[in-house]
């Protein structure tokens, strides 16, 4: 199954890492995660390996997330 990198900056707090997770177990999607930068303080910007076949889906709700929380979430590749 190929592979994509979902880009998550600006996550403030655990809470909404959390949320990221949340999403993606929510649309099914398979999903490792993958580093934080920086690792141990916030705002934070999280990386995950994700299905390509689900990228449009990942995208369109996460952009709903980012709308209400104020972090960037995109695919890379």
């Amino acid at each position: 199954m190929p592979e994509s990198i979902l880009r998550v900056a600006n996550l403030k707090s655990e809470a909404e890492l959390e949320l990221v997770r949340d999403a993606l177990d929510e649309i099914g999607a398979d999903y490792e995660y993958v580093d934080s930068e920086p690792e141990d303080t916030y705002p934070q910007t999280a990386y995950f390996d994700v299905s390509s076949d689900l990228a449009d889906n990942i995208e369109n709700t996460l952009g709903k997330l980012s709308e209400e929380h104020g972090f960037e979430a995109e695919i890379l590749s």
